[in-house]
């Protein structure tokens, strides 16, 4: 009996990671892996756009170019970037959203995994008028 409760004990915590690195944008579930940044990036209105500014993002310090398209994934439908990390780095989120927003665009919200247990979110006030 005591090892059914445990195993249900494990069911339970493993669940709750999962859903603890998922989170949705405008409908769409995304996974957020550990050493990822997701970036909500409002503006965005064709391919083009997003091959410039996976250019701009991938030229950052500590992205791990070895994932998506060196390091940067940008999707126009859904509205958002995704950063992969270098093993035991960390972006400057500071300057990736400085990049996104003098290329034009605006960042709402920044979701990151750095552990792989958690996801944390930070919402950013409009930065538009700052440029």
């Amino acid at each position: 009996m005591q090892y059914l409760y445990k195993k249900i004990i494990l069911l339970i915590v493993l669940i709750g990671i999962v859903s603890a690195q998922t989170i949705e944008l405008y409908g769409k579930k995304l996974d957020i892996h550990k050493d990822e940044v997701i970036l909500e990036v409002s503006g965005l209105v064709c391919s083009f756009c997003a091959v410039g500014l996976q250019g701009g993002l991938s030229s950052l310090k500590d992205v791990d170019k070895k994932k998506y398209i060196d390091g940067v994934f940008v999707d126009v439908e859904y509205q958002y970037a995704v950063i992969a990390e270098a093993a035991d780095k960390d972006i400057d989120i500071d300057k990736a959203i400085e990049l996104i927003v003098k290329s034009g665009y605006e960042v709402k919200t920044v979701f990151t995994n750095r552990t792989g247990e958690k996801i944390e979110t930070r919402k950013i006030e409009s930065k538009k008028d700052e440029e």
